[in-house]
């Protein structure tokens, strides 16, 4: 796993740039460092490249690698595959002086052409340039575990594994987005290729940009498609999962696995007899001592030891929730406000104090086959429409716990809203459309674009537009995974480990995409694929029981905070929302009239993403 920067133009070099973009990135390859700048035709082209070891630990992996045929590359990732990949290429001729996936790949494209991308199965983010045909290529893989940023002027091209890579190319001048701004209120992300800054995008997954190093014409070309995976059907899933983990124990350096007790670790966990199980402990509450609990209960059937380690906040001040609130806003980059970037980031830093350099996660199995709550909500869209004035009632005379309030809006916004693409933002965010139209003074205009948008992501997707659940599963490749994956990739590449994602393997996540929704979930659970798993390695009261999720107590980082700041921290944002209306849902949290504190962390976020990104309030 590295990181990789470069760039392309027609006006001059950029070898200084360069230099400072792989030191800004060095986290993400802290062995060692390569660069190589020269001219192609009309173009001047810099790869450069940080090199974090895991497979081939000798120069013969070192980067930017190259032919004598004038093919080089840099190549940021794993290719699960590569083994087989190079076995067939050597059954052709080809020979081979390393052990490297990044050598497989540069000689199955000098073999194949851009056809040997279809070949690779993993995640990764390349660029290829070929000095024999005059073109170069930039390539993401199918799932988009592995990001690429691409920012684009006239005659100029420039990319890197993160924003902060591109900084110095442009001189930092990006700008904030405002369509941008409004889908983030609308989902707590925006999808992809979007970033929150105009002028930066990410290579959309399963697709590589093609330069023409004469002309400079550029060609954006979808190479693969998870319906290439689909065809295999889903028959034999525990065959498919097996494989996928058994590809993704390859490694020369000591490999760990994130461990929850949860559904999705505790399948990777029976199905990896060498890792040590890394269990976070976050808090000292009920819920979370539970799960602790139930974590060593499953471990010891398994016959596996649990590392746990300490990460409560329980007792931190003012002043440290601010530093972890800006560290967040800052390395997500893009406007993602997650906060479990930084006991993400916290576990990957205690991983590499313990040695390890690769991580397994069960990231990837709510999105693969069903786990979220908003799931069984989507899959009783028709039901759910029928009762809208029911809920409307609830709301008003207060008909549930105070600690539903949050539920109880978002299923009131989806079951109001007409358009469904719509419908589902609702599900994904904290604020109403109400809210939206308070806190925008040109929300119906914002609307209908973000509709515009929505309904382009829509459009992709080939199947019954009906099955909502399948077309939840759609947007959320585009968007909540793909948000999911970008804070796990910048939290553990910040602490220099690769994490690994066995469920999202092609094969297996395109299985949970081709499954029918009875497959998939029931009225009880989600996730049946891997809950029958579960089922035949352990007792019932093991998998049937609660599970809280990697949530951190926003609740008390909020009120902690209090209302001074939180009000402060609004009245900063102008002109981009409403301060009035933020103030009013300042007012309502802090007067316990309703528990808002994840739309004021949002907001909160927001201010800090926008000092990280120097952007001028």
């Amino acid at each position: 796993m590295c990181g990789i920067s470069f760039y392309f133009s027609q006006k001059k070099s950029y070898i200084n740039e360069l230099k400072l973009s792989l030191n800004k990135t060095n986290h993400r390859g802290p062995d060692s460092s390569g660069e190589l700048n020269y001219q192609a035709s009309s173009t001047f082209i810099g790869l450069g490249h940080n090199r974090l070891s895991v497979i081939e630990l000798s120069e013969l992996g070192a980067q930017p690698m190259s032919l004598s045929s004038g093919v080089d590359i840099i190549f940021n990732g794993e290719i699960y595959n590569y083994k087989k990949i190079k076995k067939d290429l050597e059954a052709l001729g080809v020979n081979f002086t390393g052990s490297s996936d990044t050598e497989v790949i540069l000689k199955a494209y000098n073999q194949f052409g851009v056809s040997a991308f279809a070949m690779l199965q993993g995640m990764y983010g390349f660029v290829i340039v070929d000095t024999k045909t005059n073109k170069a290529y930039i390539v993401r893989d199918l799932i988009g575990i592995k990001p690429i940023y691409l920012t684009e002027k006239d005659g100029e091209v420039f990319g890197s594994s993160e924003i902060k890579g591109l900084d110095d190319f442009c001189s930092g001048k990006f700008s904030v987005d405002q369509l941008d701004v409004y889908e983030f209120f609308n989902n707590g992300f925006v999808y992809e290729p979007n970033t929150g800054l105009k002028e930066v995008k990410k290579l959309l997954p399963g697709h590589y940009l093609e330069i023409d190093l004469i002309t400079f014409e550029k060609t954006l070309v979808e190479f693969q498609k998870l319906e290439d995976f689909e065809n295999e059907g889903h028959e034999h899933f525990d065959k498919k999962l097996n494989e996928a983990v058994d590809k993704q124990l390859n490694s020369d350096v000591p490999l760990g696995l994130f461990y929850s007790g949860g559904l999705d670790s505790t399948v990777i966990a029976s199905k990896t007899k060498n890792s040590d199980l890394f269990f976070a402990e976050y808090s000292s509450d009920i819920n979370a001592d539970l799960d602790k609990k139930y974590a060593h209960k499953i471990a010891k059937v398994l016959d596996r030891e649990v590392k746990v380690v300490e990460m409560k906040d329980d007792g931190a001040d003012i002043n440290t929730l601010v530093g972890q609130i800006e560290f967040v806003a800052k390395n997500t980059e893009e406007l993602i406000s997650d906060y479990t970037f930084w006991p993400t980031y916290r576990l990957a830093s205690a991983a590499k104090e313990n040695g390890y350099t690769v991580m397994l996660s069960g990231m990837g199995g709510d999105e693969a086959f069903c786990g979220y709550p908003r799931y069984k909500i989507v899959n009783f869209h028709s039901v759910l429409s029928k009762l809208k004035m029911p809920i409307k009632l609830c709301q008003k005379f207060s008909l549930y716990p105070k600690s539903f309030d949050k539920k109880i809006d978002r299923l009131l916004s989806y079951a109001t809203e007409k358009y469904w693409p719509l419908a589902y933002s609702r599900l994904l965010g904290y604020f109403g459309q109400d809210e939206l139209s308070m806190l925008f003074d040109n929300e119906e205009h914002l609307k209908n674009d973000y509709s515009k948008r929505l309904k382009e992501i829509a459009d992709k997707y080939t199947g019954d537009k009906s099955n909502k659940l399948k077309l939840a599963m759609h947007f959320d490749r585009y968007g909540f995974l793909s948000h999911n994956l970008m804070v796990s990739d910048k939290a553990s590449m910040l602490a220099s480990i690769e994490l690994r994602v066995p469920l999202l393997d092609e094969c297996v996540y395109a299985a949970g995409s081709s499954m029918g929704n009875k497959e998939l979930m029931n009225r009880k659970y989600g996730k049946l694929p891997l809950f029958n798993i579960a089922k035949a390695i352990l007792p019932k009261e093991l998998v049937q029981r609660p599970k809280t999720g990697f949530n951190p107590p926003l609740d008390g980082v909020i009120d902690k905070l209090g209302r001074d700041f939180i009000d402060k921290t609004i009245h900063s944002l102008s002109p981009y929302i409403s301060i009035e209306h933020a103030l009013e849902i300042s007012k309502e949290h802090f007067s316990g009239e309703r528990n808002n504190s994840y739309k004021l962390w949002q907001i909160t976020y927001f201010k800090y993403w926008l000092e990280g990104r120097n952007i001028p309030k």
